[in-house]
């Protein structure tokens, strides 16, 4: 009889640790769907030819993902990066899809808090912004560097990316996601090509 009872509790206490831990499993958040029920806005990355000295720009993509289905009015963008970096805001574009659907943009660089520098971006609409790359936004490079000072392998500057989104309402939304962006100095060596052709 002792034996019995014995097992019958083991059993129970079993049987609630099994379910404790069920429950911990799908009480867990997942990423996929927080993902999934937010809107984000993403900036991109770009490296510039350092080695020719050609390209001095990095064009960097900001991208939106609407997976709420909410009809997103406006986004502000306050993005920050090192002010002793060798990189400077130059201008943000809106892609041409964006621009002819009505969309506006406001650009606000302020001036350098410390060791950081801050670019605000507005891009505002009538009506809901399109999903995709909304704006590209061009980082100048301001200083000569050397194969000693970055390499050639990642050299990465993070463009931090701080952002708000209001619906078409003029609500704002809570559920969003920001993923930062970079400027990629990696040194690029010249090199040049011999193009040989038959008459």
């Amino acid at each position: 009889m002792v034996q019995k009872k014995s097992s019958l509790f083991l059993s129970l206490v079993f049987g609630f640790l099994m379910l404790q831990s069920l429950g911990f499993v799908f009480s867990q958040p997942q990423d996929t769907a927080s993902s999934e029920g937010a809107v984000q806005v993403l900036l991109g990355r770009d490296s510039p030819n350092l080695g020719g000295n050609t390209f001095r720009d990095a064009f960097i993509a900001m991208t939106l993902s609407d997976s709420l289905g909410v009809a997103v009015g406006k986004i502000i963008n306050e993005i920050s990066f090192s002010s002793t970096a060798g990189i400077a805001f130059d201008r943000g574009e809106l892609t041409p899809d964006v621009e002819a659907a009505g969309a506006t943009i406001e650009v606000e660089t302020g001036e350098a808090a410390g060791d950081m520098s801050t670019v605000r971006i507005t891009i505002s609409s009538a009506g809901p912004l399109p999903d995709g790359i909304i704006a590209n936004l061009v980082f100048k490079v301001i200083k000569e560097f050397t194969l000693e000072e970055v390499g050639n392998e990642e050299h990465i500057i993070l463009l931090e990316n701080q952002v708000t989104v209001f619906a078409s309402s003029d609500e704002e939304i809570s559920q969003v996601l920001s993923e930062d962006g970079g400027v990629d100095l990696a040194y690029a060596p010249v090199v040049f090509a011999c193009f040989f052709y038959m008459h």
